[in-house]
């Protein structure tokens, strides 16, 4: 009676850990990879960059500003569809609804019109 028993349990403890080192096996998924948003803004007329433009999400408070070359960057972007905003003084504000993928920097290139006085 004890070999029976005792193959009962080795049998158990036996398989019990096999399948822990099998579950340890199965692949995790990953961070989200994030990406990034980034282009130039300019005049629709003159086609000059514009420096000092503010650049910000639709539903953020977070604000960023194009360089003196009229360049930004929104770094740390899951993927997925956002609006963003466009303001500068003297020209039309302007959203647009970007498409962002989890392997693909954004690179977008903005015209903003003059206000007309």
């Amino acid at each position: 009676m004890k070999y029976p028993l005792f193959a009962i349990l080795f049998s158990f403890f036996f398989l019990s850990g096999m399948l822990l080192i099998a579950s340890d096996k199965e692949p995790k998924p990953g961070p989200a990879r994030l990406s990034s948003i980034s282009g130039i803004i300019f005049d629709n007329d003159t086609h000059e960059k514009l420096a000092g433009v503010t650049v910000c999400f639709a539903d953020s408070s977070q604000k960023i500003f194009t360089d003196a070359q009229g360049r930004f960057t929104l770094e740390g972007i899951a993927p997925g569809t956002y609006k963003i905003k466009i303001n500068c003084i003297s020209y039309k504000d302007k959203e647009i609804t970007v498409n962002v993928s989890p392997s693909l920097e954004e690179n977008l290139k903005i015209q903003l019109n003059t206000v007309e006085p």
